[in-house]
């Protein structure tokens, strides 16, 4: 699920207009990237199968990392973000999308008052294909 996520945000020409291209939006692959991108924070799975269908349901946090024009440029991140993954057709092998949206997004200042963070939380439901 995840992989498809980044997938589709990487591939994305108005993403790639924020973080750069190829798109700073990483799983966990570097430790120091440049401003600004956007990491998986977590990835949380829980069944939902129904009767006769496996099923689960995928709680995904992105967190976004901005030091360009303030919360302004943060919010930007968040929405190219949300955007990108709204109109997307998530392609998973195996499974079948039947709900996909965005659940919670916020910005803030971090704490050493240098950069901004955003969080944005997807929720993914998926059934097994048949």
């Amino acid at each position: 699920m995840v992989s498809a996520m980044l997938d589709v945000l990487r591939a994305e020409l108005a993403v790639q207009d924020v973080f750069g291209d190829p798109a700073r939006i990483f799983d966990d692959e570097t430790d120091a990237p440049a401003f600004p991108y956007a990491r998986v924070e977590r990835h949380e799975v829980n069944d939902a199968g129904a009767a006769l269908v496996n099923g689960a349901e995928h709680k995904i946090t992105l967190m976004v990392a901005s030091r360009h024009d303030g919360l302004v440029g943060a919010r930007k991140a968040l929405r190219v973000v949300r955007d990108a993954l709204g109109a997307a057709e998530l392609a998973v092998p195996g499974a079948r999308i039947v709900l996909s949206h965005v659940t919670y997004a916020d910005t803030m200042r971090r704490s050493d008052r240098t950069a901004y963070r955003g969080l944005i939380r997807f929720r993914v439901i998926a059934e097994e294909a048949i």
